[in-house]
């Protein structure tokens, strides 16, 4: 689901826009997008609610990531203000000229596809979703002591 759709809570709102920075930090070229699927009722049916996606666009192809475009997805175990929410994993696809060219998981931390991101881009990367997974780690833990 759209990050800028799941900002319901100031706390939420906070650590959305934290994720943002994180991005930007790390990938200073990038441009953040919290909105980007489409808001047309067959496109948000096919969504998962209990994630929160976003996609980030380089101004220029970006050799070391291989890709003009990423989109992130942050999964969760359940609603964001279940007591019991907890991070399941991150997931990416790097995009070029709208032909997918990588994908990643958290899970294995492995990149896989047509062009995969450069060694250092990659250790980049698995940086910035460690920094991300921390970032809801202490939320969800702090909700699950708030129930």
């Amino acid at each position: 689901m759209n990050a800028a759709s799941q900002a319901i809570t100031i706390e939420l709102t906070q650590k959305i826009a934290h994720l943002a920075v994180l991005v930007r930090a790390e990938f200073p070229d990038t441009q953040v997008d919290l909105n980007p699927w489409l808001r047309d009722s067959k496109t948000q049916q096919q969504l998962d609610r209990y994630s929160i996606d976003l996609s980030f666009h380089l101004p220029r192809h970006a050799d070391a990531l291989a890709c003009t475009c990423i989109l992130m997805e942050v999964k969760f175990s359940e609603g964001l203000l279940c007591p019991g929410c907890r991070l399941s994993g991150i997931n990416a696809w790097g995009f070029d000229r709208q032909q997918q060219q990588w994908q990643f998981s958290s899970a294995e931390q492995v990149f896989s596809g047509f062009s995969i991101p450069q060694y250092l881009a990659q250790a980049r990367f698995i940086r910035l979703t460690e920094r991300i997974a921390r970032i809801f780690k202490s939320f969800n833990s702090r909700m699950s002591h708030e129930a």
